[in-house]
């Protein structure tokens, strides 16, 4: 049932996308966090209180709904989950404009829009600046799409409610109370969080990229615990991606590394489908 939910969910969000309204993350942001700013104050116990409130949520209506109607009424609550969990319409519909400016050389909208896809344009020349956004762009489908998948099939709805709750929460902070994120402790968490489906999603890239490079890197990976996620994805993806990397063709290489990373998620999918099939997931 859950392998249906998965393709079903990835089905429909690519041919339906949910308003940027009701996406997860930012129904938290708007109706939950700022009902609970004594917590953000607390540290790391206040933060660990904010994850569990909405997860404990998901686990006493996924119970009370259990079995009802053959387990219709669970696989929906699945569905919207998943969908509600997918994407980050905000972010799709900036890196779409960021394209269109990228296509015809407008150097002020593509500073505009890579600004809107959480880069800095003004640290950056125009070269380093496409390789920054690229790898930004995976980086966005990593959080929004293999993570959310990763803990869907691994650690059920209840996982998948705490790893969005934990990501949502992370931007939040960011963006209103930047000066707390150290004394909150979500970096850590999200540290904690990312570490396996991060490095798994670089062996992926590493495996489908034309480039071969990239595998020793991801493996190397394992072993490196100090680097953030963040920066060691993007190593494994500028090897995977080395061939393309050329400064007249821009547009073509951020377009590469968006099918790269569809291609990874396709991989993994397959992978799932296979495993579950044969029965080792249930």
């Amino acid at each position: 049932m859950a392998l249906i939910s998965l393709l079903l969910a990835l089905l429909i969000e690519r041919v339906v996308h949910l308003s940027a309204k009701l996406q997860l993350d930012n129904v938290l942001q708007r109706y939950l966090y700022p009902l609970l700013p004594s917590f953000i104050n607390q540290g790391l116990f206040g933060t660990l209180v904010i994850i569990a409130l909405p997860t404990a949520v998901m686990y006493s209506l996924l119970d009370a709904i259990s079995g009802l109607y053959y387990g219709a009424f669970t696989v929906l609550a699945w569905l919207m989950l998943l969908l509600m969990s997918f994407g980050g319409s905000d972010y799709r519909r900036d890196y779409r404009q960021y394209l269109k400016a990228l296509s015809r050389n407008d150097l002020e909208a593509k500073g505009m829009y890579a600004g809107c896809l959480d880069v800095n344009c003004e640290r950056f020349c125009a070269k380093l600046l496409t390789e920054a956004v690229a790898q930004q762009l995976v980086w966005i489908n990593y959080r929004f799409y293999f993570a959310v998948i990763f803990y869907f099939v691994v650690a059920g709805p209840v996982g998948l409610t705490m790893y969005v709750v934990a990501r949502s929460y992370h931007k939040y902070i960011i963006q209103h109370h930047s000066k707390q994120l150290n004394r909150t402790g979500i970096h850590r968490v999200m540290r904690v969080v990312d570490w396996l489906p991060a490095r798994l999603t670089m062996f992926g890239y590493a495996v489908v990229a034309e480039e071969q490079a990239a595998l020793p890197q991801s493996l190397r990976s394992w072993r490196d615990l100090s680097t953030p996620e963040f920066d060691l994805l993007g190593k494994v993806v500028c090897l995977a991606s080395k061939a393309n990397m050329t400064t007249d063709k821009c547009y073509d290489y951020t377009c590469y590394l968006v099918q790269l990373a569809k291609r990874n998620i396709i991989f993994f999918v397959t992978i799932i489908s296979l495993l579950t099939i044969n029965g080792t997931l249930n």
